[in-house]
């Protein structure tokens, strides 16, 4: 039996010293990460920012039918602005983690002078982006490593957008509403500006009808036209009209 206590002894020292690992490998990345800043875009639900902040503070907005976690670091964002970008809006896939049934927002990540989406644009930490991406794509934030970190960041500045495919993400792929695609859409004031969307092989099955497009559930049109109306966009019926043409238009 003493033999037998040391050995489960020895077991929790291992147990404990590879947490204890963890969790310094994740204050490592953590604290490198929290010293750069980003502007994450977003044409989404996140446009509203009560349910931006959801992923920040944690929580739930209205209409959502699951909680968000939040980020480690719960700071609010620096600055918030607008601007419009010229890549198609459209909605699609079955349906999604948080909404339910009904497609969800994406982005094409290539550009076309006919297109024009608004997006608005939260200053944070790479490493609170981080803590977005994990949630978009359904993983667990209390990671001992990040999904985009510094050299992504460069790469995605060099070559305008990256696909995310590290082991965690890559078996979650072709899940729903995932967002899988990093792109870099310019620099505000010489910080990049990221958004999140699906990837280019995507967007031709989207074309195809191997993956469907779909309009949005009534409470994520709703949440999308709130963040619209509020950052001074759009009239109700203009935001109303400007997700109505997406959701109808061929991709």
């Amino acid at each position: 039996m003493a033999m037998a206590g040391k050995k489960y002894g020895d077991c929790d020292d291992k147990v404990a010293g590879k947490s204890q690992q963890v969790d310094s490998a994740s204050t490592s990345w953590r604290a490198d990460l929290a010293k750069v800043d980003v502007w994450y875009a977003s044409y989404g639900s996140n446009m509203w920012k009560p349910r931006f902040l959801c992923y920040i503070h944690g929580g739930q907005a209205e209409g959502m039918i699951k909680s968000c976690v939040g980020s480690r670091d719960k700071s609010p964002p620096k600055e918030i602005v607008w601007k419009t970008f010229r890549h198609r809006l459209f909605f699609g896939r079955e349906s999604s983690f948080f909404w339910g049934v009904g497609g969800v927002a994406y982005t094409n990540p290539l550009t076309n002078l006919k297109d024009q989406t608004h997006m608005c644009l939260y200053r944070i930490t790479l490493e609170q982006f981080n803590d977005v991406l994990f949630q978009e794509n359904w993983l667990n934030v209390d990671s001992d490593s990040p999904l985009f970190d510094l050299a992504a960041l460069q790469l995605v500045e060099n070559q305008g957008s990256i696909s995310l495919v590290p082991a965690s993400v890559s078996q979650l792929i072709t899940n729903d509403s995932l967002y899988g695609n990093v792109v870099c859409l310019e620099k505000e004031r010489n910080i990049p500006i990221l958004t999140l969307t699906c990837t280019l092989s995507a967007i031709e099955k989207f074309k195809s009808g191997e993956i469907p497009l779909r309009p949005p559930p009534k409470a994520y049109a709703n949440t999308l036209i709130r963040g619209l109306v509020d950052g001074g966009r759009f009239s109700e019926e203009e935001a109303k009209a400007y997700i109505d043409n997406a959701a109808s238009k061929p991709l």
